[in-house]
């Protein structure tokens, strides 16, 4: 009898286990069509089906929630819909972290894995110091899980290195960014040595993040390199099965065009760039629910590559498509598409101002920035930068326009809501603050007015700190 009741219960639980697993298959095929919507519908029912099943039976089933939380939180993020998703991860998380505390041998990799999730939702929300601890914590999890079992889990230890290094990017601590990008990059070389096939596409991928911070600490030519060299391994894997890789290609094209852009050599910038917005069309036109937001983010680059060539009338064109692609896609996932639509309206009033039709520009750039407000308004850790950089361009074409009055209102509001970030996070944003001081001061004497002394003292007490740590820091070197 003893027997017949495991069995009977390893066949309910396995019963439970196929459905749950084929209901997040379709999740993600239909994910990976761009069929978010349908998606999120799919795996919604998974966690809905586990809850209840966990609640009967927590010991057999709370395991299989949290898998399936997991899932719904990335669906949840895809949307736009990165409240909710950061609370559904934050369960999981929850979930996993009290699996791990009975039985760490059998979930602490579970809880890495929720750890990252729970990252990436913190930082899609700008609560990067928190997101930085949480990947930090997976990090650590995965080097004592690779530590014992390297075969198991130094690839998940790569992963969550790549995710740290992004982290510690967004907050302006680059040279430890370049540490992890690098680390990734190291063990993933020795595990495409050993399994090519297996791990190729992953250290294309690390090499992709390694030229990104490479780039970031202005190392331009080893940047260079290591991004052709993610271009050539994803060429090779692309040619081999075009249909699983070239997307990976044409991401890692928009990488070496800018890597290239940051060298000064833009003719080749835009051969690449104009190569992978052939690829995004040709993908585009195929599947538009999956890849139509990569194109207009490809078109993005691409005008900008024009425009720094001279080129305007082409890159003004190349924008309105980005604007038009995005403006559709807003209108069905405003949630997911609004703050890339504001992107695009912001490069396509500098288009517009390159070839001195300041007036559209202006109506353009007032666009964006009602929506750069709208979404600041809703959630200030996210979109305040987003915002700044908006007013920024508002300011400049203020400027352009004789308007200086209007100008200095909004470069003030630019410093004003930048202020709480930089403060936070002063590395990360001292070259944006410093050039919106620029333009304040410079505004001001003209206009004949004092800078605000009082209203500044927070923003300069912080610049003098890091002018002392650089002086301390060059001393010592």
């Amino acid at each position: 009898m003893a027997v017949a009741t495991t069995l009977e219960e390893q066949s309910f639980k396995s019963r439970w286990q196929l459905v749950n697993t084929s209901l997040n298959n379709l999740a993600n095929c239909l994910s990976d069509l761009g069929r978010r919507e349908e998606a999120l519908v799919v795996a919604q029912e998974a966690v809905d089906l586990y809850r209840a099943l966990a609640a009967a039976r927590p010991d057999a089933f709370t395991p299989d929630l949290a898998t399936s939380l997991n899932n719904l939180a990335g669906f949840l993020s895809a949307l736009g819909r990165r409240e909710e998703a950061l609370a559904v991860a934050q369960e999981a998380a929850d979930l996993t972290r009290a699996l791990a505390a009975a039985r760490p041998d059998a979930f602490t990799p579970d809880l890495a894995m929720s750890l990252n999730n729970l990252a990436n939702c913190l930082s899609d929300l700008g609560r990067r110091e928190e997101a930085l601890v949480v990947a930090q914590e997976a990090v650590d999890l995965y080097r004592a899980l690779a530590a014992a079992r390297p075969d198991a889990f130094t690839p998940d230890l790569t992963t969550s290195l790549n995710n740290l290094a992004a982290f510690l990017s967004a907050l302006g601590r680059r040279e430890e960014a370049l540490a992890m990008a690098q680390e990734a990059v190291d063990l993933r070389r020795t595990l495409a040595a050993a399994r090519p096939d297996a791990f190729a596409p992953n250290l294309a991928t690390s090499l992709n993040n390694l030229a990104n911070r490479l780039g970031d600490l202005g190392r331009r030519e080893e940047a260079l390199a290591v991004a052709q060299e993610a271009v050539d391994n994803y060429r090779a894997l692309a040619a081999a099965r075009p249909d699983a890789f070239t997307p990976d290609l044409a991401t890692s094209l928009n990488n070496l065009a800018n890597r290239l852009s940051d060298l000064g050599r833009r003719e080749e910038a835009l051969a690449v760039a104009q190569e992978a917005v052939d690829n995004y069309r040709a993908l585009a036109a195929a599947r538009p629910d999956a890849f139509t937001p990569d194109l207009a983010m490809s078109l993005n680059n691409l005008a900008a590559f024009l425009s720094d060539l001279g080129r305007r009338e082409e890159a003004l064109v190349v924008a309105l498509e980005a604007v038009d692609l995005r403006r559709t896609l807003a209108a069905a996932q405003p949630d997911a598409f609004t703050p890339n639509l504001a992107g695009s309206l912001t490069n396509l009033a500098n288009c517009l101002s390159a070839l001195g039709r300041r007036e559209e520009a202006l109506a353009v750039a007032q666009e964006a920035m009602d929506l750069y407000r709208t979404l600041a308004a809703a959630r200030p850790e996210a979109f305040s930068v987003n915002l700044s950089i908006s007013l920024g361009t508002f300011t400049d074409l203020m400027i352009a326009m004789n308007d200086k009055p209007r100008a200095l209102e909004t470069i003030t509001e630019a410093i004003t809501v930048l202020t709480p970030t930089f403060v936070a996070m002063p590395q990360a944003m001292a070259q944006r603050m410093r050039i919106h001081l620029q333009r304040y001061v410079s505004l001001c004497q003209e206009l004949e007015r004092d800078p605000d002394a009082a209203w500044l003292r927070p923003v300069l007490e912080v610049i003098a700190r890091l002018q002392q740590e650089a002086g301390e820091n060059a001393g010592g070197a």
